[in-house]
């Protein structure tokens, strides 16, 4: 009987491994971090209490294609990138969950080791360098996939990341590199609110693959109808921060219009912004081109304290009352990932008085964990100062990432 019990058991972990690596497309090299390089970065990007013990092992990047399927069920292709320490990850697998980017080439598979401050180099030197192998999807609609990315929606492109699991582990696997077997998770901003979701998800899950050690969701927009919704549509003086609203908002529509046939431009922005939203999302503009030419636009609508003028009234009401009787906020709504009881050891980190992504988020999921009975030796948070900013916060919220998953809550209690 023993005898039969071990063979079954073989045989199922044969089955299993053959069903993950079923899922792995391609593996392709992307390129090599020395040591020297990964310490000058480091030292750039990892400054003061939020500065990093320097790595002595090259790391190697590998640009992975794999099989999931997107939010109607069909099968897809999609890509991503491995950052895995060439002397091994012994602390296993930390999943990082990326950004909002309409931008298709500051997808992390496009990535080959440069210098460029993005947030997948970010992530690669705060995690990687510590004995984590990183694996970072492209999400659908970014990438090597041609549809159109879902944004926001946590709870679908949460499936990415999950998929890509166990395809990175049998490409590690095949370049020989050991990783042990624990699972992270994290992302920022809209990665924020994605790594939430995934940990979600994950705890739904059967077997050691999808079993997370902790994660730690990096100021994400959990409370899309609340706390992100005002956020849309409150006043302030500062023009990057109006435009960054206008973007994100865009952003919305332009992807909802999309993938949702019952939306419509016309129906939530006015006629001048309705216009541009096609005009500059889905042309291979960077980030940056696209935000600058919607803020022009919006400049002509009279969007100089609020975006509001450039949204029509029935999105405005929609936004302010959480009205789901409208399309997108019904989607916003069922995207909502803050109100809900984890099992997971959870460090949520925010900025403080952050513009863009309200630190009301990260307030309104923490209570409502509480108020479901989660305590502190299950969720805590860490609060950036104002100093930072949401684009200047990256790095110390991924060095505070780092200490927790390295130390747990006694990793992060007190400043260094």
């Amino acid at each position: 009987m023993r005898k039969f019990a071990a063979l079954f058991c073989a045989a199922l972990a044969l089955v299993t491994s053959r069903a993950v690596a079923s899922d792995l497309v391609s593996v392709g090299e992307n390129g090599v971090l020395s040591a020297v390089h990964i310490r000058n970065r480091q030292a750039a990007l990892f400054t003061g209490q939020f500065a990093l013990p320097a790595s002595s092992q090259a790391i190697e990047l590998v640009k992975i294609r794999y099989r999931s399927h997107n939010q109607k069920g069909r099968a897809v292709t999609l890509s991503g990138l491995l950052a895995i320490p060439k002397g091994g990850a012994p602390k296993g697998l930390a999943l990082y969950l990326h950004g909002t980017t309409a931008d298709r080439n500051m997808s992390p598979s496009r990535w080959q080791g440069g210098t460029n401050g993005s947030e997948t180099e970010a992530a690669t030197l705060a995690l990687a360098t510590g004995g984590y192998a990183v694996v970072m999807p492209d999400y659908l609609g970014l990438g090597d996939d041609p549809g159109v990315h879902p944004y926001p929606l946590g709870a679908v492109n949460c499936v990415s990341g999950i998929d890509m699991i166990g395809p990175a582990r049998e490409a590690a696997s095949r370049l020989k590199i050991a990783v042990g077997p624990k699972l992270w998770v994290t992302g920022y901003s809209e990665g924020g609110a994605v790594a939430m979701w995934a940990t979600r998800e994950l705890e739904k899950r059967q077997g050691a693959l999808y079993q997370v050690t902790a994660a730690a969701p990096l100021s994400g927009p959990y409370d899309l109808t609340g706390a992100t919704a005002q956020s849309m549509v409150s006043r302030s003086t500062k023009a990057p921060v109006l435009s960054a609203r206008l973007y994100l908002a865009a952003y919305i529509g332009y992807t909802m219009s999309h993938n949702t046939a019952e939306v419509r431009l016309k129906d939530y922005f006015t006629s001048t912004i309705a216009s541009a939203i096609p005009q500059v999302f889905g042309h291979g503009l960077t980030d940056a081109t696209i935000i600058k030419r919607l803020a022009l636009k919006g400049l002509r609508v009279g969007t100089l304290l609020s975006i509001e003028r450039a949204l029509t009234p029935h999105f405005r009401d929609a936004l302010r009352k959480g009205d789901t009787t409208d399309l997108i906020v019904r989607q916003l709504k069922a995207n909502d990932c803050f109100d809900w009881k984890p099992q997971t050891k959870m460090l949520l980190v925010c900025v403080k008085d952050d513009a863009i992504v309200w630190d009301e988020n990260t307030d309104n999921a923490l209570t409502a964990m509480r108020n479901r009975g989660v305590g502190d030796d299950t969720a805590q948070n860490y609060v950036l100062s104002s100093s930072f900013n949401h684009v200047t916060g990256v790095p110390p919220a991924l060095s505070v990432a780092r200490r927790f998953f390295d130390g747990g809550f006694a990793g992060v209690a007190k400043k260094p």
